[in-house]
């Protein structure tokens, strides 16, 4: 919370969120859980531009997805 208190803080705060988004698998996922759950709490500490690339990456990642069955040919999300 001490990073996002300056404004060099805050920019560097808000990439470095995004580039995790992007190369962390399922971590977009998670942290648009988190602006849902509680979007009072993180709303002063991820800016609105940050917010908006991590849910866009978090709907653009496909769901992995797992075999339903032994001998099953359908997938299901995993």
């Amino acid at each position: 919370m001490l990073l996002v208190r300056t404004p060099e803080g805050a920019a560097c705060f808000d990439r470095r969120l995004v580039e995790l988004a992007r190369d962390v698998s399922g971590f977009a996922e998670l942290v648009t859980g988190w602006l849902a759950d509680a979007p009072q709490e993180w709303a002063a500490v991820i800016g609105p531009g940050a917010r908006r690339t991590v849910e866009a990456v978090s709907t653009a990642m496909p769901m992995p997805m797992r075999a339903a069955g032994r001998g099953h040919g359908s997938l299901r999300p995993a």
